[in-house]
């Protein structure tokens, strides 16, 4: 007969992101039929009657200081999974921020814009890290983006019930050269930021270029226009979350650093399809090969559609994104390459044919290169449930 174990769980239920968290906790759990689930609100009175079941340890989403302080108290182990206040002495597993805010740069990048801003509260883990990454990045390839900070203090609201942006946001945004990319850190962020142009009568994607962050399908299928957003991988962490426990539990010491998990890539939506490009040859290029990035394009297809000289063609595409066409050829293979394995159990062989280069070796070389890392241990980083580890380098993106 199983000896059972209660594990307590102190998660929101109200985002997309809390219920992948759950999944992914379930999905381990599979293999522990000896774990027995209690699920609370992650408020300090429902701490106190969990303490009723006797659980041998917790996996919360710490949000709050009531909540911190409540659980500072507690003698078992303790995972937080939640992303909003710095320096916690548990142990901490979720995505990783910096990651996030290079890829929201690299996205605006590569539609060419030339102006960015980023709206998001001041104070919470979360944004400061999207936002410093994001900053670096942009200012690496010569760039300065504005910000614009909601009133600070706001507590986290759990049913994102909260209209956290004050009038300020709505002169900011008329303010802003245009077009121009605006990172919120958030999907309802977006949904806030959408609205205020609304208001102030600013197109989306034409005037504002805009993405959120979690890729809450209803959050961003609603939003009018459906709003772009970088995909946080929900359920990874969870799963690796309830892994942390486990070895915690085994009697493991905790982690000195928080377990980060990379970022799945950017669903692309209509908020942010603008080619920011005032070069209309240039835009007929990008156009081009981004359609066509499942076939062995050459610079000189690119041509054939576009007719003007290639040494002219290629000086303006780099004065306009900062790099040749063959680069943009390999960017957008590399691109197309991503999705299929990230979501399809395609053969490394179709991905590669399927992708536009020329055979399976030659897509490993441009991975590689680009990501320091094989197309099949991208797959296995973004699809299953490796050890994850705590520090990681990522090549800056740059113009």
């Amino acid at each position: 007969m199983l000896n059972h174990l209660r594990i307590g769980l102190a998660i929101h239920h109200s985002y997309a992101y809390y219920r992948g968290v759950l999944r992914g906790i379930a999905q381990y759990a599979e293999t522990k039929p000896e774990w027995l689930f209690t699920s609370v609100l992650p408020e300090e009175q429902s701490l106190q009657s969990l303490g009723r079941f006797r659980p041998v340890g917790l996996i919360a989403s710490v949000s709050g200081e009531l909540l911190l302080r409540a659980l500072s108290r507690w003698r078992r182990p303790v995972v937080n999974v939640d992303p909003h206040l710095p320096a916690l002495r548990f142990p901490t597993v979720h995505v990783d921020n910096a990651l996030v805010g290079q890829l929201a740069a690299a996205h605006f990048l590569e539609r060419g814009l030339r102006h960015f801003g980023f709206v998001g509260p001041p104070d919470h883990l979360y944004s400061t890290e999207r936002r410093a990454a994001f900053f670096g990045a942009l200012e690496e390839a010569g760039d300065t983006p504005a910000c614009y900070h909601s009133p600070a203090n706001l507590p986290f609201d759990t049913l994102g019930r909260h209209w956290d942006l004050d009038r300020g946001v709505c002169r900011w945004l008329r303010a802003l050269p245009k077009p121009v990319g605006v990172f919120v850190p958030g999907d309802d962020w977006g949904v806030q930021v959408v609205e205020a142009c609304r208001q102030v009568g600013l197109r989306v994607p034409e005037d504002v270029a805009l993405l959120g962050v979690d890729d809450d399908d209803l959050e961003c299928e609603l939003t009018r226009p459906r709003l772009s957003s970088v995909k946080v991988p929900a359920e990874r962490i969870g799963y690796e979350a309830a892994a942390l426990l486990d070895r915690l539990l085994a009697g493991e010491k905790p982690p000195a650093e928080p377990v980060l998990v990379p970022p799945l890539g950017v669903a692309t939506r209509r908020s942010t399809e603008v080619l920011a490009i005032e070069d209309g040859d240039v835009v007929a290029a990008v156009r081009f090969i981004r359609e066509h990035a499942h076939l062995p394009l050459r610079v000189i297809d690119v041509l054939r559609e576009v007719p003007v000289g290639r040494r002219t063609l290629e000086r303006r595409c780099r004065q306009a994104l900062g790099w040749g066409l063959g680069e943009e050829i390999r960017r957008a293979h590399l691109e197309l390459a991503r999705r299929l394995l990230g979501r399809t159990d395609l053969p490394m062989k179709t991905v590669a044919q399927q992708t536009g280069f020329s055979d399976f070796r030659h897509m490993a070389v441009v991975f590689r290169q680009e990501l320091g890392m094989s197309p099949t241990a991208y797959r296995r980083k973004v699809r299953d449930r490796p050890e994850v580890s705590h520090r990681r380098s990522v090549k800056r993106f740059k113009k």
